[in-house]
């Protein structure tokens, strides 16, 4: 049992740490996504072929998303039992499909947008057309991407999880309930994006902001496994000192009986 308690708070620790750091490396990498134009093919592609920073964001980003998964399996190990439990579980399962998702689409517009817009600014111009087509054919596979990656990974994920959290005893209520309205909210701007087929106004600064609110949950969530983390340590401490104390209590009881 010690042993156990033991290999379970090594998983919080180290899932809290890959948790809190991919967290915010995630919420910088979205923020520092350079904009890219709306209704402008050329401005698009130009946008991404001038940019110094687009392979580095992208990059970052999937480390960040990364190390999240850690963050979201341990969470879902310390809530155990009953419908939480199985929500938390749940919850793994959809991160684990929604980060699948999200790595292609970072991976895809990180680098292969990045190689086409420069192939087409490097493009003679009786090739232009053509190539510029390739490139918004590219970005909207990237935005059919987004849009299932808002909705399966930074909604019904983090509803699931949000959910696990404000019916468990293990954390604070009102933490979970905040991060099931950001789930909720990714899900609609998903659907939005799926249908509409580019960014509105609307959902470009939503994108932003339940993102920002799901990342820094799962950075105080990190906060909050490692402090329980460390009350499993104490407890296996605890377990290991008392029979040395009740040893120790024989032992002088039997030396006042000889």
């Amino acid at each position: 049992m010690s042993e156990q308690t033991t290999s379970e708070g090594w998983v919080l620790r180290l899932g809290a740490g890959a948790g809190i750091v991919g967290a915010l490396i995630g919420m910088v990498g979205n923020l520092l996504h350079p904009a890219v134009p709306t209704g402008d093919p050329e401005g698009i592609a130009r946008t991404i072929a001038e940019s110094k920073t687009w392979i580095p964001v992208h990059l970052a980003i999937v480390l960040g998303i990364m190390l999240m998964l850690g963050g979201l399996v341990a969470i879902s190990q310390s809530i155990r039992g009953g419908l939480p439990g199985a929500l938390a579980r749940l919850g793994r399962i959809a991160a684990v499909a929604g980060i699948t998702v999200g790595l292609i689409l970072v991976t895809v517009d990180g680098l292969a947008a990045k190689h086409l817009a420069d192939a087409w600014a490097a493009a003679p111009p009786e090739e232009e057309i053509s190539a510029l087509r390739v490139v918004l054919a590219e970005e909207t596979i990237n935005f059919s991407l987004a849009a299932l990656f808002n909705i399966l990974f930074a909604g019904v994920t983090f509803v699931l999880y949000g959910l696990a959290v404000a019916w468990s005893r293990v954390y604070p209520r009102w933490l979970g309930w905040v991060v099931v309205v950001a789930g909720g909210g990714s899900v609609v701007v998903g659907l939005v994006q799926a249908y509409v087929g580019e960014s509105t106004g609307v959902t470009r600064i939503l994108t932003i902001v339940f993102p920002t609110v799901i990342t820094l949950w799962l950075a105080v969530m990190g906060v909050l496994l490692l402090r329980r983390a460390s009350s499993l340590a104490l407890a296996v401490g605890s377990t290991f000192d008392a029979p040395l104390q009740d040893g120790g209590g024989l032992a002088a009881s039997e030396v006042e009986r000889r």
